[in-house]
């Protein structure tokens, strides 16, 4: 019956996608598989030992304090806090991607912790513990992130701040440095950020990814319009406005952009477009053989060589 529904739904939609109604139904439907990601299957395995070992340590929350603030828009946000020892100031605060949660982030706050720092890793809205009905795809996630600095610098007002994101994760991170950032925010580290939404629902219907669009006969342009306007009208901002490529356009945050050469989900030439684009200092690294969010897992002394080399000039790294 639920199948039969659903194919319903979208065989009013297709058909009738110029006229308000069906207009109204595609939206909707699209809007309930994009901005409302299903949480993750627990069980899911990592793509390799180096991430999935990550996970757990960050699952069992050894020694994590759990923490929560309120977003500008009063949304409830939570995260998960490893402390370093008493009078280390440098912060890595460590963003995760679509449909996850603060777990995915566990190998490279593992390692940011290993190394003496204090890690903060918080689940985005709309996502794990914390609150909201919707995904911003990084457009009200930059404010969400500007929350968690200044949590941190109400108790540290010497800290040094690394702000490192994966896949969203990343795209979060690249907004909130195209904008205002206090002095003590040191750097950002992107790693498989897309270039804009908009890019990275289009690449994602052209390429039958099922899981955002079903079997919708429709161009992928029509698609994406009737998501942003229902987006608009449900929740007030305009998804072309979620774009890390025009953010570091206007950033002045030394950002290392790190992709993996195998991702046909966020595809590698989206880090080409954002280096080319930015304006602050910048360096990046291409990581062989890695899919989406397995850079750090496929070539962990790679990938952190890079991150060391990079930091150096703005914080005593010790990676």
């Amino acid at each position: 019956m639920e199948n039969r529904t659903k194919f319903g739904l979208l065989g009013v939609a297709a058909a009738g996608a110029g006229a308000a109604g069906g207009w109204t139904a595609l939206g909707t439907y699209l809007y309930n598989r994009v901005n409302n990601p299903p949480a993750r299957d627990p069980d899911r395995e990592d793509a390799n030992p180096y991430q999935t070992e990550g996970r757990l340590w960050a699952r069992a929350r050894e020694g994590f304090r759990e923490i929560s603030i309120h977003a500008s828009d009063n949304v409830p946000l939570w995260a998960a806090v490893v402390p370093a020892a008493e009078g280390e100031h440098r912060w890595a605060i460590c963003v995760h991607g679509y449909a996850d949660t603060y777990e995915a982030m566990g190998a490279i706050a593992k390692h940011y912790h290993e190394a003496g720092w204090n890690v903060l890793l918080p689940d985005q809205r709309r996502h794990g513990r914390s609150g909201g009905g919707y995904v911003g795809w990084g457009y009200n996630e930059r404010l969400d992130l500007l929350g968690w600095i200044s949590w941190i610098l109400r108790r540290d007002t010497a800290a040094e701040i690394v702000l490192h994101g994966c896949s969203m994760g990343g795209a979060t991170v690249l907004m909130a440095t195209g904008g205002p950032l206090p002095r003590q925010v040191k750097a950002a580290i992107s790693d498989c950020s897309y270039t804009s939404c908009e890019a990275e629902v289009l690449h994602l219907v052209h390429h039958g990814a099922k899981e955002f669009v079903a079997n919708i006969p429709a161009p992928a342009g029509i698609l994406f319009k009737a998501l942003r306007k229902t987006t608009l009208r449900k929740d007030g901002f305009d998804l072309r406005d979620a774009s890390p490529l025009d953010a570091v356009s206007k950033s002045k945050t030394p950002t290392l952009f790190i992709h993996g050469d195998k991702d046909d989900f966020v595809p590698s030439a989206m880090m080409g477009k954002l280096y080319q684009a930015a304006k602050c200092p910048k360096n990046f690294l291409w990581v062989p053989e890695a899919g989406h969010v397995q850079a750090v897992g496929t070539d962990p002394d790679l990938y952190w060589e890079a991150v060391r080399n990079f930091l150096v000039p703005y914080v005593k790294p010790d990676l």
